[in-house]
């Protein structure tokens, strides 16, 4: 029984999270830190770096 709750409220918490996922990703990109790392950590990816480098100069 107690599997049967985990496994409700863990579908729960994905939904919400699924239909929430644009709010909590400008949430978590809006701090200036936390969006700075991101942008570092995306930079050293090759074929990141290309589309981001593409997409600004086209």
């Amino acid at each position: 029984m107690q599997n049967l709750w985990r496994y409700i409220i863990l579908a729960i918490c994905s939904v919400a999270i699924y239909s929430f996922r644009y709010k909590i990703v400008n949430l978590v990109l809006g701090q200036p830190e936390i969006r700075r790392s991101f942008i570092h950590f995306a930079m050293r990816m090759p074929f990141l770096r290309d589309r981001f480098v593409h997409r600004a100069f086209q």
